[in-house]
């Protein structure tokens, strides 16, 4: 009843959802890198200081350093490859559920070149896209095309709001543990307050900013992502209750905006995270849109 199943695994499409995969594990990199420079170059760092008599000063500059490196350089490169990923995902969305592009939301259609160069670089770990393939549930494809849209979309708002819940609390047991090993630092070593002040505290100034914005950051991705669900749902009731196709198409059109906004303002979660809740979450994926596709059968007038 629909070419959603069938579009979504051309070749253009698969290359698209190859590259912004490709994108977002870059972005991915570049937190990691702050991670290493927030975190573990400021423990070694004071270490270095209270053992081998390097200059506290040096401490200090590290703490510059990192902070100007963060701001200027580092989360602007990882915003910039995660706007270009949600840009890339925006076009497959669009091409697979038939929607028009919105310039004035998600600005120019990226280029081909950069779909290629990305797409190249992920098929070195997947040459055939196999963990590409059937991105939306096959199911889908039972349902006229205005609401298996919608079952689709539902699918992007619902994936991922419970494990960004678990990536906040992860985060926020990280920030516990590097206070706690601060202040074991600080003892371990007989630093006095002014030596602990300059070599511990101040170096991990930057770790701990960049871990409250992402812990803030997750609560707000949350948010937003059970805000889209609410819309979804109402938008899904709609739907089986007659809603004029036309009018349904127009309201998915303003929740894809909504949609295309959150992937590119939401922070990263690390692959291994990611990887590790990945089957349960798809098999919640899959099962749901079976329920949903049944429900459909049964309601659409």
């Amino acid at each position: 009843m629909n070419k959603i199943t069938e579009t979504q695994l051309e070749s253009t499409q698969l290359k698209r959802l190859a590259a912004q995969q490709q994108l977002y594990t870059d972005a991915k990199t570049v937190q990691k890198i702050q991670g290493v420079l927030n975190i573990l170059g400021p423990l070694i760092l004071a270490v270095c200081v209270n053992h081998l008599g390097m200059s506290r000063v040096y401490a200090i500059y590290y703490g510059i350093i990192v902070t100007l490196l963060n701001i200027l350089w580092l989360t602007p490169w990882q915003k910039s490859l995660q706007k270009k990923a949600a840009g890339i995902q925006e076009l497959f969305d669009c091409d697979v559920l038939e929607l028009n592009w919105r310039e004035i939301v998600a600005g120019p259609r990226l280029g081909v070149e950069i779909v290629e160069k990305y797409a190249l670089k992920h098929r070195r770990e997947d040459p055939n896209y196999f963990k590409l393939k059937d991105w939306y549930a096959k199911n889908v494809g039972e349902l006229p095309l205005y609401v298996a849209r919608i079952a689709c979309q539902r699918e992007n708002c619902s994936w991922d709001a419970e494990l960004r819940l678990r990536y906040r609390r992860l985060i926020m047991g990280i920030l516990v543990v590097l206070a706690m090993l601060t202040i074991f630092v600080g003892i371990k070593g007989g630093f006095s307050v002014e030596k602990f002040t300059l070599v511990v505290v101040a170096p991990l100034i930057p770790a701990f900013v960049l871990g409250i914005r992402q812990y803030k950051g997750f609560t707000e991705s949350a948010t937003r992502k059970y805000e889209l669900i609410k819309s979804a749902i109402g938008l899904w009731e709609k739907a089986l209750e007659g809603t004029a196709p036309e009018e349904l198409t127009s309201a998915s059109r303003n929740l894809q905006d909504a949609i295309y906004n959150n992937r590119r303002e939401n922070p990263l979660i690390l692959d291994s995270f990611y990887e590790f809740f990945k089957k349960e979450d798809e098999e919640l994926m899959y099962k749901t849109a079976g329920e949903l596709v049944e429900e459909a059968k049964v309601r659409l007038p």
